[in-house]
């Protein structure tokens, strides 16, 4: 049937635009979405770089999104956000571009409230390594131990 392998990729081509519209996506994801789709290898190259063309795919963008996101949404540190990120195959120099969009003084400010609120919650439960266990909670969202552990000597 002469023509359905055109229809095919311009139905994938639709699907994958409408998958990018939708939300911020990274080049990782496009090409795992079109694997899932049915895109050859191929196609996955050839609609990757029409999509960054187009403007649906931009890793500077999506990493920047990325990082307000999971910083304002989520509370994470820079340290988890960077991984995430890294883990998405994103260049390290996008990497630096995007964490620097979240401001210094708003990290600071979630960190300390991070703090403030975690140990409240251990003091009710009359726990003893209040220090420890909440260093340790806010090292596990990702933000720096060295940061971590200042803040705390300051409480």
């Amino acid at each position: 049937m002469p023509g359905t392998e055109k229809e095919h990729l311009k139905m994938i081509g639709e699907k994958i635009r409408s998958y990018c519209a939708w939300g911020e996506r990274c080049t990782k994801e496009v090409k795992d979405k079109l694997k899932i789709l049915g895109a050859s290898t191929l196609e996955t190259e050839e609609l990757t770089d029409q999509l960054i063309k187009e403007g649906f795919l931009d890793e500077t963008r999506y990493a920047s999104a990325f990082a307000r996101g999971k910083f304002s949404g989520n509370k994470w540190g820079k340290i988890k956000i960077r991984g995430e990120l890294a883990r998405r195959n994103i260049e390290e120099d996008i990497i630096r571009q995007g964490l620097a969009e979240i401001d210094n003084e708003d990290y600071l400010r979630v960190l300390r409230k991070l703090i403030e609120n975690k140990k409240r919650e251990l003091k009710k439960k009359k726990g003893s390594r209040i220090k420890e266990k909440t260093a340790a909670y806010c090292i596990q969202k990702g933000y720096e131990p060295s940061l971590v552990w200042e803040l705390l000597s300051e409480t």
